[in-house]
């Protein structure tokens, strides 16, 4: 007989099923057998001395006696082993049959589907799971109604198509998701894993897998997608709603900053009144902080929706921490000094020179506004053990508790939620420096303590450092 073969050993059923039951036969008789194997040796020997203590006395001949003996002694051998051999293949059916048993146990009992289906689809065997994921009432049903699943199970009538191609190309397949047709018409979603099966022969005798209902799983992904989908169109809403009300804002907001600029510097003329002179530099200067935060807002909204792109340029780190530095400087005079620390031989970054800025703009203003004009500030730059850059910012001010960083990190979040807060600001600036590094493959990390200060590490991916030599 042909026994399946497949690439995974599995207990098999159908034609072994009935091999073996046909094969084994009742306790009474393996009883029987096993008697008789051993009788029939003894008898055997028996037989075999005999007869040639017979022959011995009839031939007188002690080498014909022998002869006759030894081959007497052959045949009770062989019915010896015709015996043990028998016995072997009882055992070893019943232990077919027992496996058979419990596979069978196992696949009636199993949560999921199980099939057997000829090539042309028609099922073999089915499981009371699968007989209920199909909206049967048992497996013999389901037998008997389902005599072509191509037609009557898929959705797609080219699904089975697809699935005896697949199983051609690659002798299995896994994760097979199709929509079907329950038996009361009710559509829902299933997953195949299946494999054919072979004899030894190679030739071809049944499909096998199992099947499992994925219609809550499906629909919850679906409902993500959906719900992704929305997200990102309000995220696309807003932001060309920012867009647009930024123009809107930034257009008469010029005009005043540039007026302001013209009167403050008295280009056609003095102003003549000195508080007036005072009030225009408050206007100036207030304009441009408004500028700032809206300009902040559309690029952390643009950044959400992933509209802002990169220009990157070949950076001089020390010429773009120095920039930051002393705009910081002439803007904030009075706060805290800003020390400089560049390690030596830094080779250039690949970034965006105005993101760049932008963020340390960001880190640095931070660093004097919740500092006292007597701290200290602190800017290294320095290469990273993997070869990356890093640059640390840290100051000697108020510092916040570490279960309030993440807090800090969180657009328009604010340490101090008072209305007469302390410091100003719309709790923009750390998150959209975490942003910008982000963009540029790096990482934020920040360490403080309250009374002791902050420090915000910037780190740069080794493949953002250009291997040319460092600008004069």
């Amino acid at each position: 007989m042909n026994r399946p073969h497949t690439d995974t050993a599995l207990p098999t059923s159908g034609s072994v099923y009935t091999e073996i039951v046909s094969a084994s036969p009742a306790p009474q008789l393996d009883r029987l057998a096993h008697i008789f194997g051993r009788w029939s040796f003894i008898v055997s020997i028996a037989l075999g001395f005999a007869s040639g203590f017979m022959l011995l006395t009839i031939s007188g001949h002690e080498l014909t006696g022998a002869v006759i003996a030894f081959g007497a002694i052959s045949i009770a051998a062989f019915a010896a082993r015709h015996a043990l051999a028998r016995k072997n293949q009882i055992e070893a059916l019943e232990q077919r049959l027992r496996d058979e048993i419990s596979y069978h146990a196992f696949v009636d009992e199993a949560i999921e589907g199980f099939f057997r289906t000829t090539r042309e689809g028609r099922y073999l065997i089915v499981n009371g799971a699968l007989a209920r994921i199909y909206g049967y009432d048992s497996p013999e049903q389901l037998r008997t109604e389902m005599t072509d699943i191509g037609q009557s199970l898929y959705v797609d009538p080219n699904r089975r198509m697809d699935f005896q191609r697949l199983i051609a190309e690659k002798a299995r397949v896994k994760d097979f998701v199709s929509q079907i047709r329950q038996r009361d018409g009710t559509l829902i979603w299933i997953s195949e894993n299946a494999r054919k099966v072979t004899d030894e022969d190679g030739q071809f005798l049944f499909y096998e897998g199992t099947v499992q209902d994925i219609t809550v799983q499906r629909e919850s992904e679906e409902a993500i997608r959906r719900a992704l989908g929305e997200t990102q169109e309000a995220a696309l809403a807003k932001a060309a709603f920012l867009a647009a009300m930024s123009h809107e804002l930034k257009t008469p907001l010029n005009a005043v900053i540039g007026f302001s600029d013209l009167m403050r510097q008295e280009l056609f003329g003095p102003v003549g009144e000195p508080r007036y002179r005072a009030y225009i530099v408050d206007i100036h200067d207030n304009g441009r902080r408004l500028l700032g935060m809206i300009n902040d807002i559309l690029d952390l909204s643009r950044i959400e929706s992933r509209l802002l792109d990169l220009e990157d340029d070949m950076v001089n780190i020390e010429d773009s921490i120095t920039a930051a530095c002393n705009t910081i400087a002439e803007d904030k005079p009075e706060a805290a000094p800003i020390h400089i620390e560049i390690a030596a031989q830094l080779p250039l970054l690949k970034a965006d020179p105005r993101r760049l800025h932008q963020i340390f703009m960001h880190l640095l203003s931070n660093a004097v506004k919740f500092n006292s004009p007597e701290g200290r500030v602190m800017t290294r730059a320095f290469a990273t053990p993997e070869g990356g850059l890093a640059i640390a910012i840290s100051d000697t001010g108020i510092g916040m508790a570490p279960d309030r960083i993440a807090h800090a990190l969180e657009p328009f979040k604010q340490l101090d939620g008072r209305v007469a807060r302390r410091f100003e600001g719309v709790g923009l600036g750390l998150p959209l420096a975490k942003a910008l590094v982000r963009l540029h493959e790096g990482s934020l990390t920040i360490e403080s303590a309250p009374g002791v200060g902050t420090t915000v590490t910037v780190c740069f991916p080794p493949e953002r450092m250009a291997v040319l030599e460092r600008a004069a």
